[in-house]
């Protein structure tokens, strides 16, 4: 019941017009919570849990710039996205600033949940660079409980918002691992 009411409430915060004060605001929050707070708080489990567990990470120099490549194709997932809900549909990713439209252009004619695949990039590529054996794991468990959020939450509330057009939409696109798409005859 408590999903209901969440998703309930979700509905009515999108019925709302925000300003672009607002809107910038969101988009500002998010980056310094998902960009920049939650990384640190990362790589700082997994260097406790590192510690704890007696982990050494043997890798140097390779993981670093394989690091490095999934940081910066993670940020460009993540800005793509950003930029597409934005432009596209009118809103932020966050849910008290979302969109007015669905959004199935740019990064999300591959994938469903680009924000999520452009996060689990940048903070994969964020612990090999700076060599936490522990962080994918800890990572593994942050994105599952994202994706959880989406799974039962965010998707029932885009059904509620956009009805039919998200549900073929949701039929047609992956959820979370980009796919190509195919050329349509």
């Amino acid at each position: 019941m408590a999903e209901l009411r969440l998703v309930d409430r979700l509905v009515d915060w999108a019925k709302r017009e925000y300003s672009c004060r607002r809107k910038v605001a969101a988009v500002i929050s998010g980056v310094l919570v998902f960009g920049v707070l939650l990384p640190l708080a990362i790589v700082f489990v997994s260097f406790e849990l590192d510690k704890l567990l007696g982990l050494k990470f043997c890798l140097r120099p390779y993981d670093a710039v394989l690091g490095l490549v999934l940081v910066a194709a993670g940020l460009f997932f993540l800005v793509w996205a950003a930029y597409a809900l934005w432009s596209v549909g009118k809103g932020t990713p966050l849910p008290y600033a979302p969109t007015k439209k669905l959004v199935v252009r740019g990064p999300y004619a591959y994938c469903r949940n680009p924000i999520i695949f452009g996060a689990l990039l940048y903070y994969l590529g964020l612990v090999l660079v700076v060599g936490t054996v522990s962080g994918p794991i800890v990572i593994v468990l942050f994105i599952a409980l994202a994706l959880l959020y989406v799974k039962f939450i965010e998707e029932k509330e885009l059904e509620a918002r956009f009805g039919a057009e998200y549900v073929e939409y949701k039929k047609k696109t992956p959820f979370l691992i980009p796919r190509p798409r195919r050329n349509k005859r």
